[in-house]
């Protein structure tokens, strides 16, 4: 792949920052320009790279996907009309196991049109729940009033294990209990991602076409940028953007902030942050969806809450 200047690759961009066919109306086309992006990324120094990366509104992080795009196994190893028409879709694609495209396949998947990140998400979610069994832990103490021999002791566990059984539960020995934290730490990256391409759609298009001395205030360039900042900068923005009408705020931004809050919940490690950030959904609801009747906010936040948000 030839080296492109800034002003080719400028050119090869198709649309404006936040539209759906920016790099690309096919696959093709998207992975052409991501090849392009690459080879400018290898070449091109670092103060080319930041002043294009601004001067076009192309977030670091859509930067990055689209080199992991050019670069993937993933998308070589796949038949190009299996290959959806859209960077982050092809992305999603890119960040599966190998066990998981292999499933994809077989399931065919990848055959659904349109192929949407969205539904590669779900699907991968999905995917990765199976075979996990566990949707709850009961720590429990069994104290033995009397010795028992071991052969005793067996005995009780399989009257136990045979009860649990019933009711569509496991009893397992040990003190630790089952680790899933792994599991559930990825399960939560899948739906930040989710919630992310969610949000994009949500605010691409305001945040692009927000004032200049608005972004520079905020330090936010693109929507990516403030999806990433903090809740209070994020509302913020939008607030001032609107005049710092609160109403209005909460009318036409209500399911973003919402997103917001779920991206930051399934991101955090703690629970006692995830706690935190569903009693502050709470609080939403009671203050803006109660209190001052904002029409719909009720139900955007619940639904919000049921989807991303019920572990």
């Amino acid at each position: 792949m030839p080296v492109p200047t800034p002003v080719f690759l400028k050119d090869r961009l198709q649309s404006a920052a936040g539209t759906k066919d920016r790099f690309g109306a096919t696959a093709a086309d998207v992975l052409e320009t991501a090849a392009l992006i690459a080879a400018a990324d290898q070449d091109w120094d670092k103060a080319t790279i930041t002043a294009f990366q601004e001067e076009q509104d192309i977030h670091q992080k859509v930067w990055g996907k689209l080199l992991s795009i050019a670069k993937s196994t993933n998308l070589q190893s796949l038949p190009p009309e299996h290959l959806p028409a859209s960077y982050t879709a092809l992305y999603a694609l890119v960040v599966m196991t190998p066990q998981e495209l292999k499933a994809a396949l077989e399931e065919e998947v990848l055959k659904s049109k349109p192929l949407s990140s969205r539904s590669i998400l779900e699907w991968t979610k999905a995917f990765r729940l199976r075979g996990t069994g566990i949707e709850q832990e009961m720590p429990l103490t069994l104290v033995l009033r009397k010795e028992m021999t071991a052969e005793q002791q067996q005995d009780l566990l399989e009257a136990l294990k045979e009860v649990a059984d019933q009711y569509g539960a496991d009893l397992l020995e040990g003190k630790g209990g089952v680790k899933q934290a792994s599991i559930k730490t990825d399960l939560r990256k899948v739906l930040a991602q989710q919630i992310e391409e969610d949000l994009l759609q949500e605010i691409g298009v305001v945040v692009a076409n927000a004032p200049e001395d608005l972004k520079g205030k905020f330090k936010v360039q693109s929507a990516l940028d403030l999806i990433s900042v903090t809740r209070e900068q994020f509302t913020g923005f939008l607030k001032v953007l609107e005049g710092k009408q609160k109403e209005v705020f909460w009318q036409k931004y209500g399911r973003a902030y919402c997103l917001k809050i779920a991206r930051d919940f399934n991101l955090s490690e703690s629970r006692a942050e995830r706690y935190q950030l569903r009693k502050r959904l709470d609080m939403a609801i009671e203050r803006w969806a109660i209190e001052r009747e904002i029409d719909g906010f009720h139900e955007i936040a619940e639904e919000v809450k049921a989807t991303y948000m019920s572990k």
